[in-house]
């Protein structure tokens, strides 16, 4: 048989798929909120539609300026992929976003006539989505982990990376913070269901601090010995690592435990999960925790992000996929 050299044009279905451009609008699925000592506000979003997974991060004067997130659909920081964490650098004019592309990238805003962010200095060395960042010295040592299970950290002056600790988990790192009070110090959470304490100072993990029973979404300090751990099965644990046998937990959730955001009097914790419930409890080593507020009618979809306000230590900030952003008044006793 001879072969064909006639041309066959694309198929109509593919071609009106090409070039139609309609139903483009992207939805903003918010997935971390960052509040700077002069009140400026940060919310990173992935911003999905069957055609496009972009991103983007806002930056607002503060929290009033912050409320009307929902009906913006520009953002201060376009992205080409999505954003599972960021943070302020030093002032608020200036940023570090973690992308699912694994690029980490610092953008600054020049306070011009423009009033425009600009990329400042990038580096795409994760292999997979760069899931976490903390500070280990300010305006120039971060730590970040990603999907791909590394641990990278960064002189985020000339954006290289000083320390890489690779295949530090078996799986995907959600979690990273960084120990109070030091400056080498920062603990990680995976998916492979280890809690792990490691020093900037050293190339292999100082300690395996706890073994969970099932996978690590969240860790966070309430102080520089007591250690938060919310995991898959939906179980929020206090851990002493000085002692791993003296435990607390916490809370039972009936969701994964996705976010955690202590009270900056270190005795409270705000809890998102996989719903829309916002949760906080009191937690301490020495006492009985209990749970001191309970919302679920706020957001009408997971809730993803949390801080709590700088001036008045008895509000809480969510943002969540409902492309809210919602204000809690948080009692105390």
């Amino acid at each position: 048989m001879d072969n064909s050299n006639k041309i066959v044009p694309p198929h109509l279905n593919a071609e009106i798929y090409r070039t139609d451009t309609t139903g483009t609008n992207t939805i903003s699925y918010l997935d971390y909120i960052a509040i700077h000592s002069d009140g400026s506000v940060l919310i990173g979003s992935s911003e999905l539609t069957g055609r496009y997974w972009n991103g983007g991060v806002s930056v607002y004067k503060g929290i009033d300026n912050a409320k009307c997130v929902q009906n913006e659909e520009k953002r201060s920081i376009p992205l080409s992929s999505g954003t599972a964490d960021g943070c302020f650098i030093g002032t608020s004019s200036k940023v570090l976003t973690c992308e699912d592309s694994g690029a980490v990238t610092v953008w600054a805003n020049k306070n011009d006539a423009w009033n425009q962010w600009k990329e400042e200095i990038s580096a795409a060395e994760h292999d997979d989505a760069a899931l976490a960042v903390d500070c280990l010295e300010p305006d120039r040592l971060y730590v970040t982990s990603g999907a791909d299970g590394n641990v990278k950290v960064w002189d985020i002056t000339d954006m290289i990376c000083i320390r890489n600790y690779g295949a530090a988990h078996s799986l995907m790192i959600n979690a990273l913070k960084v120990r109070p009070k030091s400056t080498t110090n920062f603990a990680t959470g995976s998916m492979d269901e280890y809690v792990t304490l490691w020093d900037d100072n050293v190339d292999k993990p100082v300690l395996d601090i706890w073994k969970n029973d099932s996978c690590v979404r969240c860790i966070s300090w309430m102080d520089e010995h007591s250690l938060l751990v919310g995991d898959e099965a939906g179980v929020l644990r206090l851990l002493d690592i000085r002692n791993i046998g003296d435990q607390v937990i916490v809370a039972e959730f009936p969701a994964p435990v996705h976010k955690l955001a202590v009270h900056p009097d270190g005795d409270k914790v705000a809890v998102c999960c996989d719903n829309k419930i916002v949760t906080v409890c009191q937690a301490e080593l020495k006492c009985e925790p209990k749970v001191i507020y309970h919302d679920r009618h706020m957001h009408s979809n997971f809730v993803r992000g949390a801080a709590w306000d700088l001036e008045d230590k008895t509000i809480l900030h969510t943002v969540g996929w409902n492309g809210d952003f919602k204000s809690h008044s948080v009692l105390f006793d």
